[in-house]
Formats: C-alpha cells, structure tokens, sequence
C-alpha cells in the first residue's frame, strides 16, 4: 500500500500521461479526433463506435489533467475577501470574484481524527466557483457559506 506522497507522485505522472494522449490525438486542436492523420480513413461501424468513445474518454481526461495541473500551480496569495466599491468580492492584491469565477476557499469540515480518536473540525481548501442569484454572490455548491471574511487562495 502507498502512502500521500506516494499517490501524490503518481498523480503528477498521470497528469504527464494524460497530457501526451491530449497532444498526439490532437484534441486540444480541434475538440475532437479529426486531427488524427487516417481520421477520413475511419470507415466502419465499429471504427465510428470507437472513434466517438474515444472522443467521449478525452473530453473526461481533459477535465483530469486541468484538475491536476492546477495543484502544480503556486499560491500567488492567500487572503480574505471584502466587498470592494463595484460590489464584487476582492482580495488584498486585486484579485476580484465575480459570476463564473473560480475560487478556492478555506471551509472547515468534521473529520475523525485517528491520533484521539474523536471528531473534530478542520479546514480543508476547497474548489468551486462564484455565481451571482437576485443579485448575491454565492459559492456553488456552498450556498451557506459567507463570502464577507471568507480566506481564500490565488494560484496562478
């Protein structure tokens, strides 16, 4: 059995291996398997079957690698958010949240601690993105949580 670091380095290889299928199958180009060199040679059923899978697999696997290369990107900033003048959430250096903007944040979480055996609550950084509901920000799939205060991380 591995342990998180281990896993930690498998999945920094599996983003590498998923960026070379992305590359050489050409989806990156053109959002589908067209670039392929013998694409106008795919003739049958099973071939179009295939093909059309395949392009279904690389849609998840480019949704895959953009997860795992974000963890590769530095920490510009971890701040708090605040209102600023246009009514937008923004942090101390500009960073600014607005509908459809992702955003990480510091929620807490119970989580069992196995070291005394009990529950305890934690903070877990958490990725999702900002929407705007009758004129509120809210962060999807997090609805409750305050955004006024809220600490948040910048990669870039």
């Amino acid at each position: 059995m591995a342990d998180f670091r281990a896993l930690c380095e498998e999945m920094k290889k599996l983003r590498k291996q998923i960026d070379t299928i992305l590359y050489i199958s050409g989806y990156r180009d053109y959002d589908d398997l067209s670039g392929l060199d013998d694409y106008k040679q795919i003739k049958t059923a099973d071939q179009r079957q295939q093909l059309e899978e395949y392009r279904n697999i690389l849609y998840k696997l480019d949704t895959v690698q953009s997860d795992l290369a974000y963890f590769e990107k530095p920490i510009r900033e971890v701040s708090r958010i605040y209102t600023n003048e246009s009514g937008r959430y923004e942090t101390d250096k500009g960073h600014y949240y607005t509908s459809g903007s992702g955003i990480e944040f510091l929620r807490t979480e119970e989580v069992y601690n196995y070291d005394t055996d009990e529950w305890e609550n934690a903070g877990i950084w958490t990725c999702s993105r900002v929407e705007s509901r009758n004129g509120e920000y809210y962060i999807v799939g997090y609805s409750d949580v305050e955004l006024s205060g809220l600490k948040v991380r910048v990669r870039g």
